[in-house]
């Protein structure tokens, strides 16, 4: 009688290794996960934990940028990651860089559609008027170059989407100015400075162009600055930086005391 063994398919050697190997995704958001299980035990020792949120960073980012259903989560969950480094590290006395809002320096595109990025440019555009005006008043945090380094940021992603541009020249600020201190969010309904909630609109506004970006199997428009035919880690890339950029903009609102709890981050 024949084996029963002889009917079973031949085992491909490495190939059940393999198919037990994290994908980029799973590797990112375990790590991410593992390092913010660390950074928030206040068991442990404070180093331990500083280096854990340091570790948490850029783990967070690597999410935001392999895992794309999980972009808004990797995005906020680093930029906390960051404000939690910073708050331990004065807790022992490190030097830490402060928060400074990046400007798309060295970036000639990004692999995203173009309707995506000129919503993020408005988004740039208005926060950059709104800290114009209050820089001119010097009102909270607000100074020239944060508002420049906002306008810069708008004018390279509306020139690299390739799309019409809709930015408009000035913005209705009325309602800020009437509340120059502290103000409602409205996503929230918590009260913050208003400094800060310019900036985390801003970010909520950029992580939802991207979110959408990130979700659609075949938006209408593409960028002209990227190849229709985009690589998987052009992508990837894109996403990193994206989430990078976006996470300066939620570290700077935090350091200005924008509530950083999950329930005021994750509205």
């Amino acid at each position: 009688m024949a084996s029963l063994a002889a009917c079973s398919a031949p085992r491909i050697a490495g190939r059940a290794e393999a198919e037990l190997q994290p994908s980029p995704c799973e590797k990112a958001y375990a790590d991410a996960t593992a390092n913010a299980d660390i950074m928030a035990d206040r068991s442990r020792h404070i180093i331990m934990r500083y280096l854990a949120a340091q570790e948490a960073v850029s783990d967070w980012a690597n999410t935001a940028a392999y895992c794309p259903a999980r972009f808004a989560d990797g995005t906020l969950r680093s930029a906390q990651a960051r404000h939690t480094a910073r708050l331990m590290a004065a807790q022992l006395t490190i030097n830490i860089a402060q928060p400074t809002l990046s400007r798309c320096d060295g970036i000639d595109s990004f692999d995203i559609d173009a309707d995506s990025l000129s919503a993020m440019s408005v988004a740039e555009d208005q926060a950059g008027f709104a800290m114009g005006v209050f820089a001119a008043r010097s009102i909270g945090h607000a100074t020239l170059d944060i508002s420049d380094r906002h306008k810069t940021t708008s004018q390279r992603l509306i020139s690299f989407s390739g799309a019409e541009d809709t930015r408009a020249k000035t913005y209705d600020v009325a309602q800020l100015l009437a509340h120059p201190d502290t103000i409602v969010d409205s996503a929230t309904g918590l009260f913050a400075p208003t400094d800060a909630v310019i900036e985390m609109n801003c970010a909520r506004s950029e992580i939802a162009a991207v979110a959408a970006s990130s979700t659609s199997s075949n938006a209408s428009t593409k960028s002209q600055t990227t190849s229709d035919d985009h690589s998987d880690d052009s992508r990837e890339q894109s996403l990193g930086m994206l989430a990078s950029m976006i996470a300066d903009r939620v570290d700077l609102a935090l350091d200005w005391g924008y509530p950083a709890f999950d329930e005021a981050l994750f509205a």
